[in-house]
């Protein structure tokens, strides 16, 4: 299943933790990592960068100077790619390195299209700044893409149990055979979530889970409860130590509210586990 994962990285302490993710799932995989890191055309190509070069054209030319600003952005890519290589050669998995120039969110979307799966930081360099949900070339991503998308918290901790979130949509039945294959190559227990206001129309959706999960040589558990969706989510992954969750986008019950939405605001501000989207 996860030949190829697609690591997008900057100089970011938390795009390294996505490189710890992406080789805890390598290990059992068998994946080869593909680290990426963009140069991004909008720092010395923007309005900005001009206004700059042009203020400060009677010291250094704006081509000069342009090319300073580039020169020094390949040598932050590629000692950032140092250390992706670096820990990938540590694991004894195999890499592949490319520094790429354009905008960033469209350089990932176009990469990740021979790729099984992409595993990023939820914020970048610019973490401290965020006032959103998720890093803005994180978001894009994740909007754009249909592949699945591990966003790693900031700090790593090594995946012991599997929270699925499941309405029964095509969407969520998809995150739950991933997790499931997941949990199958890791030999990991998995738990699977229904949130649902009818207990009839929920233990429904759990017996077409209980269905799928028949494929699979994993031992799981179901759980139904009834409420806000983002609290008893986040209850779970905090009190069940839960250290990955896998939900499906564009389902068609309160699960639906945690994909990319203002639920899912909420919820990946204060998760503490990555979160793997499949769209």
């Amino acid at each position: 299943m996860l030949k190829t994962i697609l690591v997008p990285i900057d100089s970011s302490d938390t795009s390294l933790v996505a490189v710890d993710y992406a080789i805890e799932l390598s290990k059992s995989f068998n994946s080869e990592i593909i680290g990426i890191s963009i140069i991004d055309i909008k720092k010395f190509a923007g309005p900005f960068m001009r206004d700059l070069g042009t203020s400060i054209g009677g010291m250094v030319p704006y081509a000069d100077f342009q090319q300073k600003v580039r020169k020094f952005l390949e040598d932050t890519s590629r000692a950032a790619l140092d250390e992706l290589e670096g820990k990938c050669n540590s694991a004894n998995i195999p890499c592949t390195r490319t520094i790429k120039e354009g905008v960033v969110s469209k350089e990932i979307v176009e990469s990740a299209q021979k790729c099984d799966m992409i595993s990023m930081g939820m914020a970048g360099e610019h973490a401290m700044w965020r006032d959103a949900l998720l890093g803005s070339n994180l978001e894009s991503v994740a909007r754009q893409t249909h592949k699945p998308i591990m966003v790693t918290p900031e700090k790593y901790k090594t995946i012991t149990k599997i929270l699925v979130a499941y309405d029964g949509s095509p969407f969520s039945t998809k995150a739950l055979n991933t997790g499931a294959e997941i949990a199958q190559q890791m030999h990991l227990p998995l738990t699977v979530i229904t949130v649902s206001d009818n207990k009839d129309t929920g233990e429904k959706i759990l017996s077409k889970a209980e269905e799928n999960l028949k494929n699979y040589e994993i031992t799981h558990n179901t759980i139904l409860e009834s409420g806000e969706t983002v609290d008893i989510v986040l209850s779970l992954c905090k009190n069940g130590s839960y250290e990955l969750l896998v939900m499906g986008a564009y389902g068609h019950s309160k699960i639906r509210e945690l994909i990319l939405g203002s639920t899912t605001v909420q919820l990946m501000r204060k998760v503490n586990c990555p979160v793997l989207l499949y769209r």
